[in-house]
């Protein structure tokens, strides 16, 4: 298996992790949600169970890694405004990530493509629900 293809699924399997953890957090601690934060935990299980069902082993990925002259390392951090706006960018850059890992899915694991396109439309819906709750809270 091509190296690329293994750089980005552990890039891509780490920022999904990493964006539902950040979620996480904020439901559990700030919006003081349970049930969102056991939705998300249950989530990120989920998505890590799946990697790991992938025919490639995590030492593979792991050795595949070069965040030393990654390219994209340097990105820039921009301000955001509020824990809520926070949410929902990680949110976007889970499903952005499952996205990623669905397509490299069908190079290395085509049966797990449509496992892959599950958790991004689980992804949808918690953040739908997400977003109707912050808009809410808002709003009162």
């Amino acid at each position: 298996m091509k190296r690329s293809v293994l750089r980005i699924v552990d890039a891509n399997a780490n920022r999904a992790l990493e964006g539902l953890r950040v979620g996480e957090d904020i439901v559990r601690f700030h919006l003081e949600d349970a049930r969102a934060f056991r939705r998300l935990r249950t989530l990120r299980h989920a998505v890590a169970r799946t990697v790991t069902r992938l025919p490639v082993g995590t030492v593979e990925l792991v050795r595949s890694r070069d965040s030393g002259r990654d390219p994209g390392r340097r990105a820039p951090a921009s301000r955001i405004a509020s824990l809520e706006r926070l949410l929902l960018i990680n949110l976007q850059r889970t499903k952005e990530s499952l996205r990623a890992l669905e397509e490299c899915a069908r190079l290395v694991a085509p049966s797990q493509t449509p496992e892959f396109q599950r958790l991004r439309f689980r992804t949808y819906e918690v953040e739908r629900d997400l977003l109707i709750k912050v808009s809410a809270l808002r709003h009162h």
